[in-house]
């Protein structure tokens, strides 16, 4: 595979316009209708097809051709190279200076319209050059499909060096979006591979192509690997059954799940139950989510589960009473009953075959509502985050889910000298700014000294908060504010100085990672609408917010910990080149297990940092090999807490701390929104 080609050649675009009517004539049109929150705005949906259309196209260049299986490898492997769609109101065919501005960073590829705006999408096509004609959205079938594919590889063929084959294959198409979320990637995987796919005609199961799409990926695995043995052919098929079972053990793929559900809170605050009329809430939309899920999970050609009537009212309300329980003072032994009630309320989720989904995922982007990490796995002892990555996608209002999960997935690189914005927004008379301010500037010089610009600036206002994210354009944005959840508009922001509030839609622009460093940001048992998600908007690519309130000290340490570990990587040569944000965080939320096991118990805290013999506790529990199984944290945290102490006859009383009055699991209360895997970390030759 030619180097230069993947540098040189733009991404294809695919342009689909929503049949929207009259008045919709700029960008965001298509995404601001919704009748009331957490609908589907119905006029998009004929777009829906076409939008499934393009995923069966190819997403880049490389796809039109027959590939050996190391660049098959790489097609699957790293970064996830998603079909750049562009949902736009058809009225915009009449604008085709803003269609050349959605396309300049893009190969413009084909326009899919309604049948009365053809006229229209052939001008605008013919004018900026699309490689194809415009498209009916009412006469997509296969055979256009076909076609499409076939010109398309003609097209870029004599881009290509010599000797290089084109694979006229195509998928197969399929209408109307099959609630099967693996699908599309197994249909796209099998024909790369060359290898026969038999389709059933009813796929009833969420699983069966999940399960294909582990099988192939395996397959792949192992047939690269004996080939980078320099297995002769005649020995590979005697030596294949051997790998892929070596394969099986270590071979991992991304997961995307949609878990759909609504708090009923949500509902009751949109179906007008608050005095203020309002449409009837409608959340019966499972071809979007499906939609969803199967454009995430094409991305790498991995697994896709889509579940429909997951979530319960009880699930939520178990969230609710523990983000509420929390607000009010937490007790550890209060807190792990919730979470056993929670897990009890979803434990009609966790089929044999889901489990075993999750067993093989390296990490899950989940399409819901729901906080999914707090769950515990059968057969684990510790929540589902702290085994896997795990990013958010609320799903509420969809037609903003399906808007963002539309947009450009452009790798953004973290490199050395990279710029963090601390943004103070506690007045210095509050002792909470106090210690924070304190926590600040050991961070700062920690960061100063492994080369990291990170600024803290007093920020009293919007408008000062506004000035300085437009003066110093960083790369990472941390507010460190006071949190509020207004529960009689179920909204939750960050409060910015004495007087002034927002939920993050009037800051401008943001930055592509932005921590809250704030209380309850993003709690999700009332289905707030929250500055987590609002920021997502705003333009960042992923946020890091709270579920309920935390504790400063306990903040600094995690907040401290994730740019002490984001500097390691980059600072370090072995770092791979496609670890991601997702990646760093999830290490700090693991490890972060000690802070939580010392901070909610002040004697076990007294002794935990006391030096002693030299060492603190703290410090011999971070060094070393730990050994901590994930699946397992806070079970094996704790046996380390007591081995350690057992070195100076403490372990009786450190047992005994442990149990009563015990921890808080703090650092689950965190939750990953939006695209953190999209950022990457260290330098490298070129974006994957």
């Amino acid at each position: 595979m030619p180097k230069e080609a993947r540098v040189t050649f733009p991404t294809p675009l695919y342009v689909v316009a929503a049949p929207l009517g009259p008045g919709s004539t700029t960008m965001q049109s298509a995404f601001i209708r919704e009748p009331q929150p957490g609908t589907f705005d119905e006029e998009v949906l004929p777009a829906l097809a076409g939008i499934h259309y393009a995923m069966h196209l190819p997403k880049n260049r490389f796809e039109t051709l027959d590939l050996p299986l190391i660049a098959i490898k790489d097609q699957v492997s790293g970064f996830p190279r998603a079909h750049s769609v562009a949902l736009i109101p058809d009225a915009l065919l009449d604008s085709p200076k803003l269609i050349e501005r959605l396309t300049a960073a893009f190969e413009p590829a084909l326009i899919i319209a309604p049948a009365d705006r053809m006229e229209a999408a052939g001008k605008v096509s013919d004018q900026i050059g699309f490689a194809l004609p415009p498209a009916r959205l009412d006469a997509l079938d296969q055979s256009t499909l076909d076609e499409h594919w076939r010109l398309l590889a003609s097209r870029w063929y004599d881009d290509w060096p010599l000797g290089v084959v084109l694979d006229p294959a195509t998928p197969r198409w399929s209408w109307p979006i099959p609630p099967d979320g693996s699908l599309l990637s197994l249909q796209r995987l099998a024909r790369m591979m060359a290898v026969p796919l038999e389709l059933s005609e009813d796929q009833e199961s969420p699983f069966e192509s999940a399960a294909g799409v582990r099988h192939l990926r395996v397959r792949l695995d192992s047939l690269v690997e004996l080939e980078n043995r320099g297995v002769d052919v005649e020995d590979a098929a005697e030596a294949f059954p051997g790998a892929m079972r070596e394969r099986s053990n270590v071979t991992r793929t991304r997961l995307t799940v949609s878990l759909s559900g609504t708090a009923p809170r949500y509902v009751r605050f949109s179906s007008g139950a608050d005095g203020v009329t309002r449409t009837t809430f409608n959340d019966h939309y499972p071809q979007v989510r499906s939609l969803l899920v199967a454009h995430s999970a094409s991305a790498d050609n991995s697994m896709g589960i889509v579940l429909e009537d997951a979530l319960t009212p009880q699930a939520f309300h178990a969230v609710a009473d523990l983000e509420r329980h929390w607000a009010e003072g937490p007790r550890p032994a209060a807190v792990r009953r919730i979470l056993r009630r929670l897990n009890h309320a979803t434990s009609a989720i966790w089929s044999k075959d889901f489990v075993a989904a999750v067993h093989c995922a390296s990490s899950i982007d989940a399409f819901t509502n729901f906080p999914l990490g707090l769950l515990t796995l059968p057969g684990d002892s510790s929540p589902l985050s702290t085994r896997l990555p795990i990013s958010y996608h609320t799903i509420n209002p969809l037609t903003r889910a399906l808007q963002f999960e539309l947009s450009p997935q452009v790798p953004r690189r973290f490199q050395a000298g990279f710029k963090v914005l601390v943004a103070e927004c506690i007045p210095t008379s509050d002792p909470v700014g106090r210690a924070s301010r304190r926590g600040w500037q050991t961070i700062s010089d920690e960061m100063s000294a492994a080369g990291v610009d990170l600024t803290v600036t007093e920020t009293p206002s919007k408008d000062a908060l506004r000035s300085a994210l437009a003066s110093s354009l960083p790369d990472v944005l941390v507010l460190s504010a006071h949190g509020f959840y207004a529960p009689d508009s179920n909204i939750a922001g960050v409060a910015i100085g004495e007087d002034e509030i927002t939920m993050g839609d009037d800051l401008g622009a943001m930055p592509p990672l932005v921590i809250l460093s704030a209380c309850h940001t993003s709690p999700r048992g009332g289905g707030v609408v929250n500055i987590g998600d609002l920021l997502l908007r705003a333009g960042a690519d992923a946020v890091l917010s709270t579920l309920v309130p935390v504790d400063v000290h306990h903040n600094a340490q995690t907040v401290a910990r994730f740019f002490r570990y984001l500097a390691r990587a980059i600072a370090d040569t072995t770092t791979a080149p496609n670890t991601s944000i997702l990646e760093i965080w999830h290490q700090v939320q693991s490890l972060n297990v000690v802070i939580d096991l010392t901070y909610g118990n002040p004697k076990l805290a007294d002794w935990a940092f006391s030096k002693a013999t030299g060492i603190s506790p703290i410090e011999q529990f971070m060094t070393g090999d730990h050994g901590l199984r994930h699946a397992r944290l806070y079970e094996d945290a704790e046996a380390r807490l007591i081995t350690i102490a057992a070195r100076t006859g403490d372990d009786e009383r450190v047992r005994s701390w442990l149990r009563s009055p015990g921890y808080l699991p703090e650092s689950l209360m965190y939750t990953m929104l939006g695209k953190p895997s999209s950022l990457l970390v260290g330098t490298a030759s070129e974006i994957p």
